[in-house]
């Protein structure tokens, strides 16, 4: 019994040593910092409705509408087309979205503008839905864009539809640039 008690009182006086032997001690202070950049991405757009219409990817940042029987065969004059895009779209800051047409509209390859009864330019109309908004435009135009003053994320929808009639056209190949981009406003 004697031995239990001499190593308790052993246990009992070890805190009083390690506290009359404490050590000075050092601190430091990290402070831990980042920077989230602007980042305004757009990514391949997946073809809702069409009619008369068809998408083909010819890159990751780009595609081809291609319109199925632009013509009618027996009058020459447009058909109309139509399809919707749908564009994911993630911005983490204050953007807008920018749609533009290069040419104002379909322009046919090598147009010297003297079709006479013919013509060599189908304009078309463009609309956009992104995060609550809509704007359509016409092609002629050039150019319509939303803003938005908070980040956005999601699926921007992009239409594009040609008209049907107006004066025939002259044979050839016909052509358009449509631009979408995603840019901050700050």
């Amino acid at each position: 019994m004697r031995k239990l008690t001499l190593l308790i009182a052993a246990a009992a006086a070890f805190p009083a040593a390690a506290q009359a032997q404490e050590l000075d001690r050092a601190s430091q202070r990290l402070e831990l910092a980042a920077i989230a950049p602007v980042a305004c991405v757009i990514n391949a757009p997946r073809v809702g409705n069409q009619a008369n219409a068809s998408f083909s990817e010819t890159g990751s940042a780009s595609g081809q509408i291609n319109i199925t029987e632009f013509v009618d065969p027996q009058s020459a004059q447009p058909r109309a087309s139509s399809i919707v895009l749908n564009v994911p779209v993630l911005c983490n800051t204050s953007h807008r979205v920018r749609v533009t047409s290069a040419n104002g509209g379909l322009l046919r390859n090598g147009s010297t503008g003297r079709g006479g009864a013919f013509a060599e330019f189908v304009g078309y109309t463009i609309g956009i839905d992104w995060l609550g908004q809509s704007v359509e435009f016409a092609t002629t135009s050039n150019n319509a864009s939303i803003s938005a003053s908070q980040p956005g994320r999601g699926e921007a929808i992009i239409r594009v539809a040609t008209p049907a009639g107006g004066a025939p056209l002259v044979a050839g190949q016909y052509r358009d640039t449509i631009v979408v981009e995603v840019e901050p406003s700050n």
